[in-house]
């Protein structure tokens, strides 16, 4: 089977305070991601993160071997191997060492008939725009019309026109089927 996920922000400490994520500390945040992920991914299965794995070496490391499935990496901007960082290339072998097969900045995919971007940042229109500054403008998929998987807002939405958040704060920390992206598009 394959999911998708994005933002676990494995080891950051600041990402509970600032999601309102409901973990009293940083431990308990990630043995309960590693918990919910292993619990409905099979080794046998196909997971594409949509980045924002985690900010640091070690934390890689040390997760990327404990979650199930054959892992595919859309590079997130706290990512440490996203191509705008320094010593990528390097730093991809440490997440090819932590069960990472693939590294992309983008990529598509047909699900139910349909053309799917993934990406880890949403289209434009997909965050506020009053009083907020819009980075990584730069960065972000062009909106052709196509269905976007994303990740990187740390919202509770899930469906907003033709963008699925993917992030852990929107699915209650678990990967998502490909079966309910099927029926979101469909």
């Amino acid at each position: 089977m394959i999911f998708f996920t994005a933002d676990h922000h494995f080891d950051h400490q600041n990402v509970i305070r600032y999601c309102g994520r409901p973990f009293t500390g940083v431990n308990e945040m990630n043995e309960e991601m590693v918990r919910r992920w292993n619990s409905v991914v099979t080794p046998n299965d196909t997971v594409y993160h949509l980045g924002d794995f985690s900010m640091a070496k070690r934390p890689v490391e040390f997760f990327g071997r404990q979650l199930n499935g054959e892992k595919h990496l859309i590079v997130g901007n706290h990512d440490r191997c996203h191509p705008r960082k320094k010593n990528s290339t390097e730093i991809q072998v440490l997440y090819g060492n932590a069960g990472f097969s693939s590294f992309n900045v983008e990529l598509t995919m047909q699900i139910a008939g349909h053309e799917v971007l993934l990406n880890h940042f949403p289209y434009l229109a997909g965050e506020p725009t009053s009083g907020y500054k819009l980075k990584y403008q730069e960065l972000r998929p062009k909106d052709k019309g196509l269905w976007l998987l994303h990740g990187h807002v740390h919202e509770k939405w899930k469906v907003k026109g033709h963008m699925i958040n993917v992030g852990v704060d929107a699915w209650d920390f678990y990967p998502i089927p490909i079966s309910t992206i099927e029926a979101l598009i469909t």
